[in-house]
């Protein structure tokens, strides 16, 4: 996304937001500005129209409010992603705000947590959680509305929207997290609104889902809603309640745009999906290996033959009027990114960053397919193999600047490091999160790297693979993977990946 200069006044200081000069996932800097100055040198309002927003919505905001609504539109959304068209938490979410209270207030106490850390003013301090107490208060009693009748889908939108946003909030809030054995908040957050989701399915309507006509909202709150909850399975233990079914959603619509790289995941839908069938295959093979095996180990080696091909595309920008489609599977990616790397090896464009994301993202699902469903150990040629040609897609990408966004993927490094068993794969992810923390921005990526070096150290002699050549039969190998989760169960609690 293209900024053009913003600030954000509280009391004599301002917050800058500048493309060539941010980093972390908040793309602004701080400055020390007078209001003064600033009056006589406020750009005309533009965050409000790029929103399609009203201006009697604007008017009737108090001067703190709008501050933090243009931190949240100007610093906090372009950090989310650089796929323009996808930014469902600018292009879709903001719009609601002034429609619905709850997310607005939603809005405003989400941008506020971030705002206090860079001016810890008293006042914005106060109104952002008064603002918090609003959010929930409106959000239990659409709720309680919600369990008598099933809210249309607008009220449904608005209503997943502001648990995504409050969610964000405990996601990057470690002083409101809960004790190491209870389930997360940000997890009860993403169950909660995948029951929404459910609740307003269109599915029960058409024969096939093809043809079902999700809106551009629904669908983004389809991706950040689930992908919260699909990326936290993988380091947890293994529950046959999480079903084919779950997450259904994921696929509606024409095939085209189910593999159409989304904004609010750095992937397409159907590689999202993929991620929860792959955790369904083991929680099968786990839990009833006997009746299961034929079953589960055909559907997960189909996944993974359409893993290995699986197109993906985006659409790039040349110009405000023309919009070309960009797509990339294995066979084409290298030859894609070769023209987006500057004179060092590095991704130097949107639309590279774009496509080395996605790229990572289908092999991480690869890597995981094989490690905990087919029970491959760590040194196998073929875990190390896609693992290498990850670190590879790792090394080329940003960790600070405009390009580096939540669309990052954090998920897939986090994976290269727990299967990293060559000094080359694990220096990668090491480098990746110790360059991302520097910037000090709030974000789970520290904790996550905490647990991380915890889990590497207990690896080195708690789990034990298989000898090479593995046996025939995937339930006679070791089920390293669910070692590995046990001791993530026992000494971290629920992991944290987005």
């Amino acid at each position: 996304m293209e900024h053009r200069l913003a600030k954000f006044v509280l009391g004599q200081h301002s917050l800058s937001v500048e493309k060539p000069q941010v980093n972390g996932y908040v793309k602004l800097q701080f400055t020390s500005d007078s209001r003064e100055r600033y009056e006589s040198e406020r750009p005309e309002r533009w965050w409000y129209r790029l929103c399609g927003l009203p201006d009697l919505f604007f008017n009737s905001l108090n001067p703190i409010d709008r501050r933090l609504f243009e931190f949240y539109v100007g610093s906090w959304c372009p950090g989310r992603t650089v796929l323009r068209r996808t930014n469902c938490w600018l292009t879709d979410i903001a719009q609601m705000a002034h429609k619905s209270d709850c997310v607005k207030s939603a809005i405003f106490a989400l941008a506020g947590t971030y705002v206090v850390d860079y001016h810890p003013d008293e006042q914005v301090q106060n109104a952002t959680l008064l603002h918090y107490k609003q959010a929930v208060l409106s959000l239990s009693l659409l709720l309680k509305l919600a369990r008598q009748q099933a809210p249309e889908d607008r009220d449904g939108e608005a209503l997943v929207a502001a648990i995504a946003i409050l969610n964000m909030i405990d996601v990057v809030s470690p002083e409101q997290r809960r004790g190491q054995h209870l389930t997360p908040r940000w997890l009860d957050g993403a169950y909660l609104a995948c029951e929404i989701l459910d609740l307003t399915d269109p599915g029960h309507r058409y024969r096939d889902a093809a043809n079902i006509q999700p809106s551009a909202a629904r669908v983004g709150n389809t991706i950040i809603a689930s992908r919260v909850a699909i990326l936290a399975l993988p380091m947890m233990p293994l529950d046959i309640s999480n079903n084919g079914k779950h997450f259904g959603w994921l696929r509606q619509g024409p095939e085209v745009n189910i593999y159409r790289i989304h904004g609010g995941c750095g992937m397409s839908p159907a590689l999202l999906s993929h991620l929860s069938q792959i955790t369904h295959f083991a929680a099968m093979l786990h839990h009833d290996p006997i009746d299961t095996e034929f079953v589960a180990v055909q559907a997960a080696q189909a996944t993974l033959t359409r893993l290995l091909t699986l197109p993906q595309w985006y659409e790039h920008e040349t110009s405000a009027d023309c919009v070309r489609r960009v797509s990339l599977d294995a066979r084409t990616v290298g030859e894609l990114l070769s023209h987006h790397l500057d004179e060092h090896g590095a991704i130097k464009t949107n639309e590279g960053m774009t496509a080395s994301t996605a790229e990572a993202w289908r092999l991480a699902a690869i890597i995981y397919l094989q490690c905990r469903v087919f029970r491959l150990p760590r040194t196998h040629p073929d875990v190390l193999e896609q693992a290498s040609s990850l670190a590879a897609c790792i090394r080329l990408m940003p960790t600070s600047g405009y390009m580096f966004t939540a669309q990052t993927p954090f998920f897939p490094v986090f994976l290269l490091g727990i299967v990293a068993v060559t000094e080359e794969h694990s220096r990668c992810a090491l480098q990746w999160f110790q360059s991302v923390i520097s910037t000090r921005c709030r974000s789970s990526v520290p904790p996550a790297f905490e647990a991380l070096e915890r889990i590497r150290a207990w690896m080195t002699t708690g789990v034990k693979h298989d000898s090479l050549p593995v046996p025939d039969k995937v339930t006679h190998r070791a089920p390293w993977w669910e070692d590995v989760v046990a001791y993530i169960a026992e000494t971290e609690g629920t992991l944290c990946l987005v």
